[in-house]
């Protein structure tokens, strides 16, 4: 049986997993370094978890996938989505969006924001068909600005984009 729920301490180890796993749809693209990259810290977890802005995305008893992020300064960030490579294309990644969307309604968010990679069609454009817009520089948000300078440490910020979407 499948279904979305709050994340739990104990899924910590499960979601970092998954975020390996799911890295590796990366290898051979030149976007990450699959083998150095870190995947999201444990305090990130516990705090979005504490948040109450982390769900996991259950399968067969499994996390298959999980979705978290924080209120920053405007709305809501998603920090992280990821699903298993077994799990994909079964509708975990727009569940677990919808679900965090709804959290941050109830927290009053007008907005939930994100930080991705523009080609690959698991990010800008999977995010775009769900109704996020790419974000013109003049848009962002100072917050957004020292992000993308410790991303400008690791990646290269021409393949990156910032999303908005509005929530009604």
């Amino acid at each position: 049986m499948n279904k979305i729920r709050p994340a739990r301490l104990a899924d910590i180890p499960a979601m970092q997993w998954v975020e390996r796993d799911a890295a590796e749809l990366f290898r051979g693209l030149g976007l990450i370094d699959v083998d150095a990259m870190a995947v999201a810290a444990i305090s990130d977890h516990m705090r979005s978890i504490e948040e109450n802005l982390s769900f996991v995305a259950e399968a067969d008893g499994r996390v298959a996938g999980f979705v978290m992020g924080e209120m920053k300064e405007g709305g809501a960030y998603l920090h992280e989505l990821d699903v298993a490579r077994e799990g994909q294309q079964r509708g975990f990644g727009r569940q677990l969006i919808g679900r965090f969307n709804e959290e941050a309604r109830y927290k009053d968010a007008g907005y939930v924001f994100l930080s991705t990679f523009r080609d690959p069609p698991w990010n800008a454009p999977f995010y775009r068909k769900l109704g996020f817009i790419d974000m013109a520089s003049d848009d962002r948000l100072p917050w957004m600005s020292a992000m993308e300078a410790e991303q400008a440490k690791f990646l290269d910020l021409s393949t990156r984009v910032f999303m908005r979407m509005t929530l009604a």
